[in-house]
């Protein structure tokens, strides 16, 4: 949302008719480049995270400080476990696995152990902001999410983590899933930024290829496509696009 409401000031001419400095937005999966490509079309100065499940509080069980090292989480309203997503057993310190919560203050619809399908992972110690409230990291994406690929299990925030390394794309992307001769195949788009020269998309292209091989143990098809050709949703982006079955 954040995306889409900054490149449509873009696109409108708007910057020098509104004053935002700081956002708050909600607990969307992203990576790093994708919330400094937002700060920077919309003008702002500063972006905090939210936490918030419907079925426990709403929106705001968890803020992000000053500090930006992760979520501070209301931990006397609920408790939070990090439990990997297959076994449900605890999840190693500092590693990634499903939020699982368990009310403390709610009556009416209490929840216990509840599974809440969203990723991310504990962080230890104390926040330099001074806060006493334990912290999670953002959210990584969802265990409903992940896709098997050539047998290999793979979240779509691990894509994500690979485009990071590319100060030419500007972090947005889409996954198609189809399926030739028997065999499996993953065309993988992903946006230029604004500043990178399109003479390079080619080389471009096959470096990313090269390093979700390295790091996801998968080949994958790279397509470099214009800065905002991928569609934009005002809602939950949908990363992945399952299409095996209809090109089998």
């Amino acid at each position: 949302m954040a995306l889409l409401m900054g490149e449509e000031v873009q696109k409108r001419r708007l910057a020098d008719k509104i004053a935002l400095k700081k956002i708050i937005f909600g607990a969307e999966p992203h990576s790093h480049k994708m919330r400094t490509h937002f700060q920077e079309i919309l003008g702002v100065t500063e972006s905090f995270d939210i936490a918030g499940l419907t079925e426990l509080y709403g929106p705001g069980t968890g803020l992000e400080c000053q500090a930006h090292q992760g979520t501070h989480y209301w931990a006397d309203f609920y408790i939070l476990e990090i439990l990997d997503p297959q076994t449900l057993r605890p999840a190693k310190p500092g590693e990634v696995g499903e939020m699982v919560v368990t009310s403390l203050k709610k009556e009416a619809a209490p929840l216990i152990r509840y599974r809440t399908r969203d990723l991310t992972r504990l962080l230890p110690g104390a926040c330099p902001c001074g806060c006493a409230f334990p912290r999670h990291d953002t959210i990584k994406g969802r265990s409903d999410d992940m896709f098997i690929f050539r047998a290999v299990n793979i979240y779509p925030g691990q894509v994500a983590e690979v485009l990071e390394q590319f100060p030419q794309l500007n972090g947005e992307y889409s996954i198609r899933l189809t399926r030739k001769d028997s065999k499996d195949q993953m065309l993988i788009k992903v946006e230029r930024a604004a500043a990178a020269d399109a003479a390079y998309d080619q080389n471009l292209s096959e470096a990313v290829s090269a390093e979700l091989r390295k790091q996801v143990m998968v080949r994958a098809w790279v397509e470099v496509t214009n800065p905002g050709e991928l569609p934009r949703n005002a809602g939950k982006t949908a990363r992945v696009q399952d299409d095996r079955e209809l090109t089998a």
